[in-house]
């Protein structure tokens, strides 16, 4: 005699079967993340730019204008 399994019971187990799944964007930003981790230049970027926050050489900047305004 074999089991039988319900809507309810498939339901279910693909409720539990998307907890555990990656998306897309999950993937895209394990990328962007890798290649980001993988420039060197760009780490050198961020690193000055964690250096400069912590010094405390930053602006308040309310706009893109405000930003552009300080080129």
């Amino acid at each position: 005699m074999t089991d039988s399994v319900t809507l309810e019971d498939v339901y279910r187990e693909l409720k539990r079967l998307e907890e555990k799944m990656v998306t897309r964007e999950d993937v895209e930003a394990l990328v962007d993340s890798v290649e980001i981790l993988s420039n060197p230049q760009t780490m050198k970027v961020l690193q000055k730019s964690d250096e400069d926050i912590k010094a405390g050489r930053v602006k308040d900047a309310a706009s893109v204008k405000d930003l552009l305004d300080e080129l």
